[in-house]
C-alpha cells in the first residue's frame, strides 16, 4: 500500500517573491499617509502586471450583537464597486475579489501597471461611500444564505465548526464569519452602513501595490483617493486565553466519508505576537512532520494518510490541525489516536537536532520564494496574513544564514505538543466503524 504523507503548511513570508516567469522582486517598503493609512510597496521588474490590496482591519470580531454583518459589507461593497468594473481605463484581463475574515476585511484587484489610476478609484470609492442601497443588502443576505446551506451539507464542514466553538469557546473566533441564517434576517441596512462607518478608518487601513510602479506617483494617487478621510477608530483584538484545560471529543458519523478521518487541534500559543516565537513554531513543524512520517509510518507499519495546516485566526493566537484519514473502516480508531498523540508527545520531548532545524529552515525558505507563483497570488496570500493596522515588521523571513533561534525551536516543540490537544474530532462512515465517543480527558 502506498503511504502518502502530505504537509500542508500556511507560510508567512516576505523578504522576495518569484513570478511564473522567475522574475524577481525587488524588494519592499512601507509609507504613511497623514490619515494614518499604510501604503506597502512591492517592486517587481520586467513585469507590467498589478495588483493594489485595500486590507482594512475589521471582520466579525468587531460585531457586537448581530453576526455577519461584516461579510454582507465585503460582498455588497465587492459587487458594487469591485465585480463589474466599466469604464476605457479598465484593460480586458482586470481580476478582482474580496473577503472578510475573523479580523480583517480585503478588496484587490490585478491587472495591468495602467490601471493603478483606476483600480485605486474603485477601493477609494467603497472605502469612502455612506449610503448603501436596501436592495443590494437583501440580495447580498439571500447569497450568504445559500453559501451557509451549502457548508452545513457537507459533515466534515460541520465538525469543523464545531471545532471551532470549542476551541474559541469563550469569543467570536469560535463563530462563523458568515453568522447563520437566523441571524442574516435580523441584519438591516442601517446595521452595514454602521459598520463601515465605525470601521472603515484610515488607521486600520493598508493599500498593498505590488507591481513596477514609481513609488512618488502612485502615493499622489493613493492620497487623492484616499487622503481626505481623516476619522480614526480604536482596533480592539481579544488576547486569546490557553483552552479550558480538558480534550473535547467530538464525533459524527457520516455517509460522506468512506474511512474514519479524525482531526487533532493544538492551540498555538501567542503564535501572532513574536517573530521569533512564530518562526520557531514553523520550523519545529516542518520537523515534526517527517519525524512523525518516519516513526508511525515506517517503523509502527500504520498506513494512514496524515496530513498537517495550521491557521492563524487573529494577532495574537492561532491553531494547528493534524488529519489523519485511516486506511480502512475497521480500524480501531482509539488506537490510532493513541499511537499518533503517542509519537508526537515522544518527538517532542526528544527535541530536535541543530541539523535537523537548520534542514527544516532551509526547506522554509525555499518554500517562500514561491517558485510555482506569481506575484499577483504571492501578494493575494500576503494580503491575507498581514492584515491593516498590524506592524509591518512583524512579518517574518526565512533566509539561508538560518538566522533562528534554536532554543526556541525546542521550547515551541514542548509548548505546542507537550500538552494534551485541545480537540479531537473523529468522522466516521455510517455503520461502518465503532467509535469512542464519551469526550473529555482521555
Amino acid at each position: 500500500m502506498l503511504r502518502n504523507f502530505a504537509f500542508a503548511l500556511f507560510l508567512s513570508f516576505f523578504s522576495c517573491c518569484v513570478n511564473a516567469e522567475a522574475q524577481q522582486c525587488k524588494g519592499s517598503s512601507i509609507e504613511k499617509l497623514e490619515n494614518g493609512m499604510s501604503v506597502i510597496f512591492v517592486e517587481t521588474s520586467k513585469s507590467d502586471s498589478l495588483m493594489v490590496v485595500l486590507s482594512v482591519s475589521a471582520g466579525s470580531t468587531d460585531e457586537v450583537d448581530k453576526e455577519g454583518v461584516a461579510n454582507v459589507l465585503s460582498k455588497v461593497l465587492a459587487s458594487k464597486y469591485m465585480n463589474n468594473l466599466n469604464g476605457n481605463a479598465l484593460q480586458y484581463g482586470t481580476e478582482s475579489n474580496s473577503y472578510a475574515g475573523y479580523d480583517q476585511s480585503v478588496y484587490y484587484l490585478c491587472g495591468k501597471l495602467e490601471n493603478l489610476d483606476a483600480f485605486v478609484k474603485n477601493l477609494g470609492d467603497l472605502f469612502t461611500v455612506s449610503s448603501l442601497n436596501p436592495a443590494d443588502v437583501e440580495a447580498t443576505k439571500h447569497l450568504v444564505g445559500q453559501n451557509i446551506d451549502k457548508e452545513d451539507q457537507s459533515d466534515r464542514t460541520v465538525i469543523k465548526k464545531e471545532a471551532r466553538k470549542s476551541m474559541y469557546w469563550h469569543s467570536k473566533y469560535g463563530s462563523s464569519v458568515s453568522g447563520t441564517k437566523d441571524g442574516l434576517k435580523l441584519i438591516s441596512k442601517d446595521d452595514v452602513e454602521m459598520f463601515k462607518q465605525k470601521h472603515y478608518t484610515p488607521n486600520r487601513a493598508t493599500i498593498i501595490i505590488a507591481g513596477n510602479v514609481k513609488k512618488e506617483e502612485a502615493l499622489k494617487v493613493v492620497n487623492k483617493y484616499f487622503g481626505s478621510t481623516k476619522t480614526k477608530s480604536t482596533i480592539n483584538r481579544l488576547k486569546e486565553p490557553d483552552h479550558h484545560g480538558s480534550v473535547t471529543r467530538i464525533t459524527k458519523t457520516s455517509e460522506q466519508v468512506s474511512v474514519p478521518v479524525i482531526d487533532i487541534y493544538w492551540k498555538v500559543p501567542n503564535y501572532r505576537q513574536d517573530k521569533a516565537i512564530a518562526k520557531a513554531a514553523e520550523i519545529y513543524i516542518n520537523h515534526m512532520s517527517e519525524a512523525l512520517q518516519k516513526s508511525l509510518i515506517d517503523e509502527q507499519k500504520i498506513a494512514a494518510t496524515i496530513s498537517f495546516s495550521y491557521s492563524l485566526w487573529n494577532y495574537e493566537s492561532g491553531d494547528f490541525c493534524m488529519t489523519i484519514t485511516a486506511p480502512n473502516a475497521s480500524i480501531d480508531v482509539d488506537d490510532l489516536i493513541t499511537a499518533v498523540l503517542t509519537e508526537i508527545k515522544y518527538i517532542a520531548s526528544e527535541g530536535v537536532a541543530k541539523e535537523r532545524a537548520d534542514v527544516a529552515s532551509k526547506k522554509l525558505f525555499e518554500a517562500s520564494k514561491t517558485n510555482d507563483r506569481d506575484i499577483l497570488e504571492v501578494l493575494d496570500i500576503f494580503s491575507r496574513r498581514m492584515g491593516a493596522g498590524h506592524d509591518f515588521n512583524s512579518v517574518r523571513n526565512f533566509s539561508t544564514d538560518n538566522d533562528y533561534s534554536f532554543d526556541e525551536v525546542n521550547k515551541q516543540a514542548k509548548e505546542i505538543f507537550g500538552k494534551e490537544p485541545c480537540v479531537i474530532c473523529v468522522t466516521t462512515p455510517r455503520g461502518k466503524a465503532m467509535v469512542n465517543a464519551t469526550g473529555g480527558r482521555r
